[in-house]
């Protein structure tokens, strides 16, 4: 009788117990999901405002859209544009006028150019590719452990308290390329942190395609999708992890395929997708590449503020003003490594200096290049590595959250200087 009964009390504890956990399993996913909700909302918000100051609405239009050119182009079953456009960068390869950008946006244009031809909405597509960065980066968040309320501060300083802003804004050929390419890339990294190999390389793979230079972080993802798969079957060895694994290399293949036979047919090249044949690189004798511009764009990278006889900042036009001070996740990882040191934690230095190692190697191929992105506000070509540098704070938080409250001055300096600056440019305010 006192056996069964304390069974009875034990088994009812165990419910009660779970019921609890179920509980507050329950709670903590409505929590995560209602502040998703609202960090995307916001962000929405900023750039229906942001729109408001600048005329970058959603019923936007822009003469600068090759992407929709070249989509329907191909529609119209030709890979070249047809004629020329003086004010667009086009290479022109044997009297042939063609896109000089990587080619994915415009698979994502193509089939709405049978109902739009070449006036797609593109403001509206960079709208949506906004909204699903700001998704991925709160998911991403959530996803390495992060508690909804930082994970929210996290995503709107990594998106709308960056030179991010900037480009999110204009639907023209190198910014939606641009914003396209961060979206994707955070995507990649979020589904790489998931283990779904397959997707997070494909989604690489189109990254890629707006920005060729994310090669360089191809390392980074199959970190994470070994980490992943490492956690799941600590016992299996890499070549067998890769043997299982196989079919995740098929759509990253087909797409990356896709590229060369589109620069090979165009261009005879699998790996020229038409920036050596602009008129500008052509004519230049030290080529689109070339050390010898580096120590001007090196200076242009860290370029300190300057100020008019009445104190007010001087707002430049030509991406002259440090990517320390526009972008603060830059700077918040650099304090984060040197907590790391002082801390002795030698675990998660490892892991902030390989992606600094790759990010600065992204940027050393910026900066040898002959442009650093012309007119805009800041330095735009650095946002290109915010994904990544915010994975590696993302680690940090996670073991100092504590630290993420300190975050929110970095934020508001950031907002306030991407706001003022973005709208200040894109009203010619110069």
């Amino acid at each position: 009788m006192t056996a069964r009964l304390t069974a009875n009390i034990v088994e009812r504890a165990v419910l009660f117990g779970e019921n609890i956990v179920m509980r507050e399993s329950m709670y903590k996913k409505k929590e995560n999901l209602e502040y998703g909700i609202i960090t995307v909302l916001s962000v929405g918000v900023f750039l229906i405002i942001a729109g408001m100051l600048t005329g970058k609405g959603l019923q936007d239009s822009t003469v600068y859209n090759s992407y929709a050119l070249q989509a329907d182009s191909w529609r119209q079953g030709r890979l070249d544009l047809g004629q020329d456009y003086p004010w667009l960068e086009l290479a022109i390869y044997q009297g042939k006028y063609y896109v000089s950008f990587p080619p994915f946006p415009s698979y994502i244009l193509f089939p709405l150019t049978f109902f739009f031809g070449s006036n797609t909405p593109d403001a509206c597509i960079l709208f949506i590719s906004n909204l699903l960065c700001t998704f991925y980066m709160y998911r991403l968040a959530v996803k390495e452990g992060i508690n909804p309320q930082a994970a929210m501060l996290e995503t709107l300083l990594a998106v709308i308290c960056s030179n991010y802003v900037f480009v999110m804004l204009d639907p023209s050929v190198w910014f939606i390329a641009q914003a396209m390419c961060v979206t994707l890339s955070i995507a990649a990294a979020y589904y790489a942190v998931e283990g779904r190999g397959g997707l997070a390389l494909a989604l690489w793979a189109c990254s890629v395609g707006c920005r060729p230079m994310q090669i360089v972080f191809l390392p980074l993802l199959l970190y994470l999708l070994y980490q992943k798969e490492h956690m799941d079957c600590p016992e299996r060895k890499v070549l067998e992890m890769i043997r299982r694994r196989a079919l995740w290399f098929v759509p990253v293949t087909l797409i990356a395929v896709s590229y060369m036979v589109l620069n090979y047919v165009r261009f005879g090249n699998i790996l020229e997708f038409g920036r050596k044949y602009l008129p500008e690189f052509v004519n230049e004798s030290n080529g689109q590449f070339n050390v010898i511009y580096m120590k001007e764009h090196i200076r242009q990278l860290f370029a300190w503020p300057r100020f008019d006889e009445n104190g007010r900042m001087i707002i430049d036009n030509m991406g002259n003003l440090s990517m320390m001070l526009i972008t603060p996740v830059f700077a918040i990882c650099i304090l984060y490594m040197i907590y790391s040191v002082a801390k002795g934690n030698t675990t998660l230095l490892k892991k902030l200096i390989f992606v600094s190692i790759l990010a600065t190697i992204y940027m050393t191929i910026i900066v040898m290049h002959r442009t650093m992105g012309a007119w805009q506000f800041g330095n735009r070509y650095s946002n290109d590595i915010i994904p990544w540098i915010y994975l590696g704070i993302l680690w940090c938080d996670k073991e100092y959250p504590g630290f993420v409250k300190y975050h929110i001055p970095f934020a508001i300096w950031g907002l306030c200087l991407n706001l003022v600056g973005s709208v200040a440019v894109y009203n010619w305010w110069i």
